[in-house]
């Protein structure tokens, strides 16, 4: 039995308000009907078969399965177990998913960097370099033990966090921005400002912030003062380290915040000497060779044909830009419409285009891309939605046969995605999207 009049009963007297105990009814009753034993396997097949690809409504579909499970405490421990146990494994485990990838991120800084001398506080290049080593370690062991350990008690998030970009934006990295950016450097020791510090978004709610300090200080770091009350400040410091402090400093100081969500030794390496940009060479620096002679080779064709970098990335890709027009999007990263769970995508590239006249004008190369990538066609957040209730709006409208089924595609809004291509894969790709943008050399 579901007990859902019991539940809405419940909401009731809690004073919520009917169109939410009205949600919550409609939402459980979609559940039972579907799933008879609640198990955190039927737990995830629901979530995911309601995963809509918009914030709001993706945390209310937690939110309200997180009251039925503080519900059923007593009445139905069962699906409490089951609901709590869903979220351990599903948050848990794209935590550790992303400290994976974020360890990858870390190349040793090479010996003979040069180091940007805006960046050397009085330290000479050598111990920069040196300490630089040491503050890479102490990250790397952070990175790992999050992941091999209990992310929830490193403070990592539940469903509660779900933003735009998914759980798995560096937590890490922020704190110790926030951590830097709210005090000032005091003979190689922070002095780190309480409220200042305690004014970032990271640090809300600051009770699982302080989960991640007390993992620093298992880590090697010191940290005195912070539940000190009547002191507006706590001091952190790393004494087995000589200079990493100094070095933690200089690198957060740094304008911008790509150097906040990927670590790497190239934000401190003297730009002068480096042949590409330097937030593209942080992103391609861990990856495997191969696919790193495609980026590569992406980045020399997009400078080749007008485009610049720009420092940024969009669903997990660098980008270029030529005036308005976008050079194609190729990465490892998701976007919320990817058809992808909380950001965490099975793949390791993906090229991102939005095509509209090459279906007329090359159908026989689309034929050949669908044959190739069969699932990249057809998928929900590909299809335009006025297209299934009012075409004439559409100005943008494709349709396509697959399987012996019509597919309304919107060129205009949404991407196609390519994933895992080979090399040959990203320039048959590359060139029907210079055909679709009129891009000429």
């Amino acid at each position: 039995m579901s007990n859902i009049q019991a539940f809405c009963q419940y909401l009731a007297k809690k004073g919520k308000k009917q169109a939410y105990i009205d949600s919550c009814k409609d939402v459980i009753g979609n559940f039972y009907d579907g799933c008879n034993v609640p198990t955190p396997e039927a737990i995830d097949i629901f979530v995911r078969s309601r995963w809509c690809g918009y914030v709001s409504k993706d945390r209310a579909t937690y939110r309200i399965l997180n009251d039925y499970a503080i519900f059923c405490e007593k009445s139905m421990p069962s699906f409490t177990a089951a609901f709590y146990e869903h979220i351990c494994k599903t948050f848990e485990g794209e935590a550790r998913k992303a400290m994976r990838a974020y360890k990858c991120t870390i190349v040793p800084i090479p010996k003979n960097t040069i180091v940007d001398p805006s960046l050397l506080n009085g330290l000479s290049n050598e111990e920069f370099i040196e300490a630089y080593r040491s503050l890479q370690g102490f990250i790397y062991d952070v990175y790992n033990d999050i992941e091999i350990g209990s992310p929830f008690g490193w403070g990592w998030p539940d469903w509660k966090a779900i933003a735009a970009e998914g759980i798995n934006h560096n937590r890490v990295m922020m704190v110790m921005e926030a951590l830097v950016n709210s005090s000032h450097l005091d003979d190689n020791s922070l002095i780190v400002d309480k409220k200042h510090f305690g004014e970032y978004d990271i640090c809300k709610p600051i009770a699982k912030t302080k989960l991640m300090l007390e993992g620093f200080i298992k880590m090697g770091l010191h940290i005195k003062g912070l539940d000190d009350k009547k002191s507006k400040s706590f001091t952190v410091s790393f004494p087995d380290a000589p200079n990493l402090i100094t070095v933690l400093s200089a690198y957060f100081r740094k304008p911008g915040k790509e150097h906040v969500r990927i670590f790497s030794y190239r934000f401190v390496e003297n730009p002068d000497t480096q042949i590409r940009e330097t937030f593209f060479l942080a992103k391609t620096d861990g990856e495997p060779e191969q696919l790193r002679k495609i980026y590569y080779w992406l980045y020399d064709e997009a400078v080749k044909h007008g485009f610049s970098p720009t420092s940024y990335e969009y669903m997990g890709c660098y980008q270029y830009k030529k005036g308005s027009k976008d050079w194609l999007l190729l990465g490892s990263g998701s976007s919320y419409h990817e058809d992808e769970f909380l950001h965490s995508p099975n793949y390791t590239l993906a090229a991102k285009v939005r095509f509209y006249h090459v279906f007329k004008t090359h159908p026989d190369r689309i034929t050949n891309l669908m044959k190739r990538f069969p699932d990249s066609f057809g998928r929900p957040w590909t299809q335009c939605y006025k297209c299934k209730t009012k075409a004439d709006d559409c100005d943008k409208r494709v349709t396509f046969e697959k399987n012996g089924h019509d597919y309304h595609h919107c060129g205009h809004h949404h991407y196609l995605y390519f994933h895992d291509p080979n090399f040959d894969d990203v320039k048959a790709i590359l060139e029907l999207y210079k055909l679709e943008n009129k891009i000429y050399q």
